[in-house]
């Protein structure tokens, strides 16, 4: 089948507010010189997959090293399916598979609620993670093994062990020897292990951290400006001790409603992104949850005693599994890409009957307005420049279930 396109035009904007304090949230107007400089933003939606099957887990990456990004996904999660990616094309119609894996290196079956793809190994091209486990819903609590894939070739490496299934993947080089290190977080023990990437190319376990209210939800950033890289995860932060990474991880709460629900698997289930929204060398953290209505889309600023102030972005955002920020219309500020799961919550109670994957622009002083790109929702998407023009595209997988992947293209340039 050819790829479809669509032009998706929305001239009216939907506002929402923040302040400084979540208690202060109001709707206020958007500055109009704001809006008048500001050149209209137009993306083309391009189908390019259409038979996914449970692509719990992808992430995006040039695998091919053509300059285009790639799809990587696992195929099937948790059901004896492959690993794999769609190679990026300008051509039109459907992007071609390449089969990387159909089983871990010593059998089983390939599941986790993420992926990543990274210069492991640092030669330049881009690798990709994998972890085998009999997956979330059959037996979370089996241990995961984890390993990647060195492009070209895919030859298997073994990183480590996961204490059970693997909800979360960090690359980040931690000590700053120019290795590329990995966070892992689990669904069901509350667990982060941080393994240390040796000289040798082989890893080691150097962090095995339990708290209780760890899920779903993690970024790595130098949150403190010291220079190291940082973890975020459910609303705590562990700060980097630095030197061989072997001493206490410093533990801190931003805010306990991230990381105190109590209830079923949707307890804590959270989307976290790191960027520094102020360019003031502190960045910020963008949280939001993945599974529950109820919560805010919201980020937090530190201040110079290391606390944490709220600042509300939506007072409430049901199901948001996808959470990105980048400058989507480049007016050198950052925006926030954004929407609801559909599949979730349409089983939440009340159920949700709107869908929408947003565009919030920022429009400075902790004002955003909404441009409404679809309205059949959005799960695990992922933001990245598709053909280096300059420009931030959308991957949107529509909801946990979907068939269909879509490119969506930002004209901007």
């Amino acid at each position: 089948m050819s790829c479809q396109q669509y032009l998706f035009l929305f001239p009216l904007f939907f506002l929402f507010s923040c302040s400084g304090d979540a208690d202060q949230a109001a709707e206020t107007e958007p500055k109009p010189e704001a809006v008048a400089v500001r050149k209209a933003m137009e993306f083309t939606a391009h189908r390019v997959v259409d038979d996914a099957k449970w692509w719990w887990a992808l992430t995006i990456g040039d695998v091919t090293n053509d300059g285009l990004q790639d799809i990587i996904y696992i195929n099937n999660n948790a059901n004896g399916g492959h690993l794999g990616f769609r190679a990026g094309s300008k051509e039109g119609g459907l992007w071609q598979e390449t089969i990387v894996a159909t089983a871990p290196p010593a059998g089983g079956t390939f599941a986790a609620g993420d992926l990543e793809a990274g210069d492991m190994d640092g030669d330049g091209d881009i690798d990709i993670l994998a972890v085998k486990h009999t997956g979330e819903w059959d037996n979370a609590g089996e241990a995961a093994e984890i390993f990647y894939y060195e492009n070209p070739g895919w030859e298997a490496h073994a990183i480590g062990e996961a204490k059970d299934a693997v909800k979360d993947m960090s690359i980040g080089d931690f000590d700053g020897d120019g290795l590329a290190d990995l966070a892992v977080l689990t669904f069901d023990e509350s667990n982060l292990r941080i393994h240390q990437q040796q000289k040798d190319g082989s890893f080691v376990m150097v962090q095995d951290i339990t708290q209780k209210g760890l899920h779903e939800g993690m970024d790595v950033g130098d949150l403190d400006g010291d220079g190291d890289a940082d973890i975020v995860a459910n609303g705590f932060i562990f700060d980097n001790p630095g030197g061989d990474l072997t001493a206490p991880w410093t533990m801190t709460s931003i805010d306990d409603k991230w990381h105190n629900q109590e209830g079923d698997w949707s307890a804590n289930g959270t989307k976290e992104f790191i960027a520094d929204l102020n360019e003031d060398g502190t960045p910020e953290i963008f949280i939001s949850h993945s599974e529950r209505a109820g919560y805010p889309l919201s980020y937090y600023s530190r201040n110079e005693d290391g606390t944490y102030t709220e600042h509300v972005i939506l007072k409430e955002l049901p199901a948001a599994h996808t959470l990105q920020v980048f400058d989507m219309d480049l007016d050198g500020d950052l925006d926030v890409v954004t929407g609801i799961n559909f599949a979730r919550a349409v089983n939440l109670e009340p159920k949700v009957e709107h869908y929408e994957v947003m565009v919030l622009l920022n429009e400075g002083n902790n004002k955003w307005t909404s441009k409404v790109i679809d309205n059949e929702g959005i799960y695990n998407g992922r933001v990245a420049d598709f053909e280096g023009d300059g420009d931030y595209d959308i991957f949107r997988y529509p909801n946990h279930e979907a068939k269909e992947l879509f490119f969506i293209e930002n004209q901007t340039k």
